[in-house]
């Protein structure tokens, strides 16, 4: 086994980095459902930006999800109150993955651009400094 890897394969600080995750993705999810409003949403955000930058992915994330909701619906006494906390958390879960989407939108439009035109925020080239081959 190569050192730094776990019995699994997945090296012990991206492991790490996803149960880090999970247990801020809960804590939040169950603030926003206690009532933190706004703020919780902001939370869900920045988790979604951590995420990315973490190097996590959507199923991860998406995991993450289900293991709170999980816990969640363990302790809620009521099918009413239970189908009230899925669709708080529904909101929170697409904030959480709105960094996903505004990343995926941008590769997109990278695609898109196609090879004749400089990515955004690339300064041009001028012609005159191309060369000629």
């Amino acid at each position: 086994m190569e050192a730094g890897l776990g019995t699994n394969g997945v090296s012990g600080s991206m492991s790490g980095a996803r149960a880090l995750f999970s247990r801020r993705y809960r804590a939040a999810l169950l603030d926003y459902l206690l009532g933190s409003g706004e703020t919780a949403l902001v939370r869900a955000y920045d988790l979604g930006r951590r995420a990315l930058d973490e190097g996590l992915g959507l199923l991860q994330v998406l995991r993450a999800h289900q293991r709170a909701i999980d816990a969640v619906l363990e302790s809620t006494p009521t099918v009413k109150e239970s189908l009230s906390r899925l669709k708080a958390a529904e909101v929170f879960l697409m904030e959480t993955l709105s960094p996903f989407e505004m990343t995926y939108r941008g590769y997109v439009s990278l695609l898109q651009s196609g090879p004749h035109e400089p990515p955004r925020n690339t300064p041009r080239q001028r012609p005159s400094a191309r060369r000629h081959g």
